[in-house]
């Protein structure tokens, strides 16, 4: 069992790891190419697909946190109105909530997560369903509670 700064150093990495693939896929040298004008795969990983040796609390942990990085994508993509990659966001987080639901008891750290899990997946609930009433509406505003904060995604929308 690993504690403090290495821990986190694993979780963040297994995060990044995660993001990466779901938005380029396994073949990132083909899909990382134009990445404003295309659009996420979708995949997520196993845990036997990430590369270090990892525990099962680094793997949940990334995984809870790869939501957050999710909806940030989905906030993208939903003011551009590609409705098609705000529901591949609410259905990759959906599937993330129900299947560490199913688990059941979870480490400590990860059950601290799904709280904040949960509620990512009502606000991506919440941006497709404006984005559908904005759509058979025609209304040319998108309003959601949800802030894209984080430079460094700016810089990979190529904003």
């Amino acid at each position: 069992m690993r504690h403090g700064s290495f821990a986190g150093v694993l979780e963040e990495y297994v995060e990044g790891k995660l993001f990466y693939t779901w938005l380029y896929g396994d073949n990132h040298e083909t899909n990382a190419g134009n990445s404003s004008k295309q659009r996420a795969v979708g995949k997520i990983l196993l845990m036997s697909e990430i590369p270090l040796k990892i525990s099962m609390e680094d793997y949940f942990g990334g995984l809870c946190d790869l939501t957050g990085e999710i909806g940030r994508y989905a906030i993208s993509r939903g003011t551009v109105r590609d409705k098609e990659s705000v529901k591949l966001c609410v259905d990759s987080s959906q599937s993330i909530n129900m299947t560490l639901k199913m688990l059941g008891k979870l480490p400590r750290n990860v059950s601290k997560k799904m709280s904040t899990l949960s509620k990512s997946v009502e606000k991506l609930d919440r941006v497709l369903y404006e984005q559908s009433l904005m759509e058979m509406t025609g209304r040319k505003e998108f309003a959601t509670g949800v802030e894209v904060v984080s430079p460094a995604f700016d810089n990979f929308m190529g904003d």
